[in-house]
């Protein structure tokens, strides 16, 4: 399998106005060497170089490449839900996985990034619609509610309060606190809502005015390890690197074979909703995120943006039979050329007029619809540390379709390493997500 991206994806909403850097490369060729060398351009790769160049302590900083194969931020970050929140599903997992300490330390990190995003945003001035609002996890199924709830407060007696920011609903005006119709119950939370590929282009521009060097379109085929220096072979030439980041996510296993089947490659899908003119006229803008659960293995986002549009993304009930249905037009598939199915779009639409107060009316249309490439791992945590086996590597990947809730203050702390050689137990990232060879013993099933 072929695990470079493709050179033709679908067209994303969110790279519908090209920042000035997406196609820009620094000189013709690749320089002949580079003090740390970072593979991707998205959220994970661009904020790693900006926090190396913000916490250096040097008067000179380490010289910076940055490689993507593609244009700049054309990858998950370019192509996701645009919110940060805490999904109640997903804590019971991790709960049940990681047991409440492990549950705590991950919902902290996660409120933890919507504040720090809020912070950059503001400090570097980023114009990337950031929004603080509430974001509501609608709860369509019966037997999931009563399971949620019980759970939820069977944590309450136990006097956790890791839970304190999270809100059980329901009752006869749950439909109009939340925005969306016919639930049984719903949970809401605080989130972050914002236009990714605005922000991160906006964090690429202030690496690029500090000296880093961008290089887009330009594939990294091999890694070659010396003694002294790590040499990558691009599209654009050799290079020799005395350290490399990567943040390739679900095309990782492409340059570090080790992750074959430990993180795996799938694709979702994701569109923009626009209502007619009258609805935009008459009809206020949903106030918070929505995360539609029709049930346990079918959960759809939508993000309500500032023009009145909404991003809606989800739709596995169209090309999944089950949460266990791992068929090959999703699931280890890195072709994000094509839709996953026709079937989405119209169902979509459906959707948002039936379930969306004021939108009953609406006509609304899918205006773009696509795909992108995740990166799914086994036990549902992100790979984040020192490669093992190597002196200067590192590796931030497999976010499980979560990468937003976090990456950002991953790599304030993945920057310490880089630059100074920390341990991962010495930063504050949690030891759960460190990559290590004993997690490279658990693999996905199915994988060929």
């Amino acid at each position: 399998m072929d695990m470079l991206p493709v050179d033709n994806p679908t067209a994303s909403y969110w790279l519908s106005d090209p920042h000035p850097l997406a196609k820009f490369r620094s000189s013709d060729a690749v320089p002949d060497e580079t003090d740390i060398a970072i593979i991707g351009t998205g959220m994970a790769g661009v904020s790693t170089a900006y926090h190396i160049l913000k916490q250096c302590k040097s008067a000179t900083p380490p010289s910076i490449t940055l490689l993507d194969a593609r244009d700049a931020c054309s990858g998950a970050t370019g192509r996701n839900g645009g919110h940060v929140k805490t999904i109640l599903a997903s804590v019971k997992k991790w709960y049940e996985s990681h047991g409440p300490d492990g549950a705590a330390v991950i919902i902290a990190w996660v409120a933890a990034q919507c504040r720090a995003l809020k912070k950059i945003v503001e400090e570097e001035e980023l114009d990337c619609e950031l929004l603080v609002r509430r974001s509501y996890d609608v709860l369509y199924d019966a037997e999931q509610a009563a399971e949620l709830k019980s759970w939820l407060r069977d944590r309450r007696k136990e006097g956790v309060e890791w839970l304190d920011e999270l809100q059980w609903l329901e009752g006869p005006h749950l439909d109009r606190i939340v925005g969306a119709k016919g639930a049984v119950a719903a949970v809401g939370g605080p989130a972050v809502s914002l236009w990714p590929y605005k922000l991160v282009s906006s964090l690429l521009a202030l690496v690029v005015d500090k000296g880093a060097k961008l290089y887009t379109n330009t594939a990294v085929h091999a890694i070659d390890r010396g003694s002294d220096t790590i040499k990558l072979s691009t599209s654009r030439g050799a290079m020799r690197a005395k350290k490399v980041v990567y943040a390739t996510n679900g095309y990782t296993a492409g340059l570090l074979p080790q992750y074959h089947s430990v993180i795996v490659p799938f694709l979702g899908q994701n569109s923009r909703l626009v209502p007619n003119e009258q609805t935009l006229r008459q009809s206020p803008n949903l106030a918070a995120t929505l995360n539609l659960h029709h049930r346990a293995d079918s959960v759809d986002y939508l993000n309500p943006r500032p023009d009145g549009s909404i991003t809606h993304g989800g739709g596995t009930r169209n090309f999944r039979r089950d949460a266990n249905d791992r068929n090959e037009r999703w699931f280890n598939n890195v072709d994000d050329s094509k839709l996953i199915s026709d079937k989405v779009a119209p169902d979509f639409e459906r959707i948002d007029r039936e379930k969306l107060y004021g939108w009953e009316d609406s006509e609304a249309k899918v205006d773009s619809i696509w795909t992108g490439v995740m990166g799914l791992t086994p036990d549902g945590l992100p790979h984040v540390g020192q490669v093992p086996g190597t002196r200067n590597e590192w590796l931030l990947a497999g976010f499980n379709g979560g990468g937003m809730v976090f990456i950002f203050t991953m790599t304030q702390a993945l920057a310490d390493m880089v630059l100074e050689g920390k341990e991962l137990e010495q930063t504050a990232i949690p030891v759960l997500f460190k990559t290590t060879e004993e997690r490279l013993k658990k693999k996905c099933e199915d994988v060929k």
